[in-house]
């Protein structure tokens, strides 16, 4: 046998077995369409939810009335890398996140030392929030706002 001819075997070879791959992959996204009727999961339920400042408190970050879309998960706290800083003594540095699951809103506080407060009352961990509670965090007072379905 001749390199040539060696060289086009192992070459055919090689492109019978990347045209098996190829069929492999195209077969296994053909059976994930069959499987869940060619639907894609949509995560987009046409709800939107915001906090607007009601009150800034001793915040100087802070703008009254400025809305604050909510979209994953929403950070408060002193330390720089929160997505909302609070600037008074009175907040921890990670001291709440506020975020979406199940198309539903909730605040959690993370461990802080003053706590965070819904509708004037003191929550443990995380809480469901509705449209038009207010949620307060130091000094700051925010009202959940909620649009779409």
């Amino acid at each position: 046998m001749s390199f040539g001819k060696v060289a086009t075997f192992i070459a055919g070879i090689i492109f019978i077995i990347l045209l098996y791959v190829i069929i492999y992959y195209a077969l296994k996204i053909m059976y994930k369409d069959v499987k869940t009727g060619g639907k894609r999961k949509n995560n987009n339920s046409g709800i939107r939810y915001g906090i607007e400042v009601i009150q800034t408190g001793v915040n100087s970050t802070l703008e009254q009335g400025s809305v604050v879309p909510i979209r994953g998960i929403t950070t408060l706290g002193r330390k720089p890398d929160n997505t909302i800083v609070l600037t008074e003594p009175f907040v921890s540095g990670n001291h709440a996140k506020i975020y979406t699951k199940n198309n539903n809103l909730y605040v959690e506080d993370l461990n802080s030392t003053n706590g965070v407060y819904v509708n004037g009352e003191k929550i443990e961990e995380k809480f469901k929030l509705i449209a038009d509670d207010e949620v307060k965090i130091g000094s700051a007072i925010f009202k959940v706002l909620k649009s779409g379905k």
